[in-house]
């Protein structure tokens, strides 16, 4: 059965495109963007700058083979008609775009675990990713459905920030049901665990607070309704505890990369309670949680990596019903000749999100 199609006409488009060559060199240069038939040219419309991006922008990553074009949080348009399993995507439909290119063959995807790919390769990664004018889309992507239609009223950096909607979504999705009652703890006060805020809040309803070092995101957090947001400092057990009536923070999600907050979740977790490592951590962590307090205390440490095209789609309608705001989490807007001074933007803790719209 045949999932998708291109038009017959062959593009062959030139656009600018951020070229990442290595550390700390990122040049702004004309590409030139044509389709063959195992893939599809998209127009890019806005793509979000990732701490992953920055991170591989001043260090590499054993990923990422250069030259090439990062950025995975993308908002794109449609240039020519393509044929999916779910109908068709006419020429310009806006749409989020999955980054996960699945091999189709191993186990995880027989599962429809995409993100879980033995063989996965991801757009901005190992593939050119949304830094540029225009995108190229494997056939891959397109048949797992992961080209999701958005609606008119979600702007285009909140389309871009969907995909790390998703990424949270599939977080919470490994923590299993979630009590009304629970106390979560977010480490990390950056737009990742201010979505992670919104989707305890207002999904879950549970009794929130966030742990973070920049006092402009602490209040941010408290006016996106945190029950209590702290500082990291030498009282932040003591206050965490407090929070939770000395019982400790029954789920514990760590939304930042820095590995202090490790050894802070271990601190404050409470019995039966759930860790979730969300973010990527560098070698040199030094994270090594005693087993027998695992076992005693029934504490339960996961990960959660990227998302599905289901989860994306989901995103979708929680941010057009305005369940979620991405609104409040897009906060800073670059062309892409500022791309540099959009990573140091997110670097220095600037807002929450930098966001290229203007190629």
């Amino acid at each position: 059965m045949t999932f998708f199609t291109y038009a017959s006409k062959m593009l062959n488009l030139k656009a600018n495109a951020a070229m990442f060559y290595g550390p700390d060199n990122l040049v702004v240069e004309e590409r030139e963007f044509s389709q063959d038939n195992n893939e599809s040219v998209v127009k890019v419309n806005a793509c979000a700058v990732c701490g992953y991006d920055a991170r591989v922008y001043r260090n590499g990553h054993k990923k990422v083979k250069t030259p090439l074009i990062l950025g995975h949080e993308i908002c794109a348009e449609v240039l020519q008609d393509i044929n999916t399993s779910d109908g068709v995507l006419r020429s310009g439909t806006r749409i989020a775009v999955s980054p996960i290119i699945p091999c189709l063959g191993c186990k995880f995807c027989n599962k429809h675990q995409y993100n879980l790919c033995n063989n996965l390769r991801e757009i901005g990664s190992t593939v050119d990713g949304g830094f540029a004018g225009y995108l190229k889309i494997p056939k891959e992507i397109i048949k797992i459905g992961g080209l999701v239609q958005v609606p008119d009223n979600l702007k285009n950096e909140e389309v871009a920030l969907l995909e790390p909607l998703a990424c949270c979504l599939n977080g919470f999705s490994q923590l299993g049901e979630i009590e009304p009652e629970s106390s979560i703890l977010i480490i990390g006060d950056g737009a990742i665990g201010l979505t992670h805020l919104q989707l305890a809040k207002r999904l879950h309803h549970a009794k929130t607070a966030v742990v973070g070092k920049i006092e402009s995101r602490i209040q941010k957090a408290k006016s996106m309704g945190a029950d209590e947001a702290f500082i990291f400092g030498n009282q932040t057990v003591d206050d965490v505890l407090s929070f939770t009536d000395g019982y400790g923070s029954d789920i514990i999600i760590v939304a930042t990369s820095n590995p202090d907050a490790l050894n802070l979740a271990t601190m404050v977790a409470g019995k039966n309670s759930k860790i979730n490592l969300f973010s990527g951590f560098s070698n040199g962590h030094g994270f090594s949680p005693d087993p027998n307090w695992l076992h005693y205390n029934q504490v339960s440490i996961m990960g959660s990596f990227s998302s599905t095209p289901k989860m994306l789609q989901k995103a979708a309608t929680l941010a057009s019903d305005g369940m979620i705001d991405l609104s409040k989490i897009a906060t800073h807007r670059y062309s892409l000749g500022e791309i540099k001074q959009a990573v140091l933007a997110t670097e220095e803790f600037h807002g929450l999100r930098a966001v290229i719209d203007k190629f």
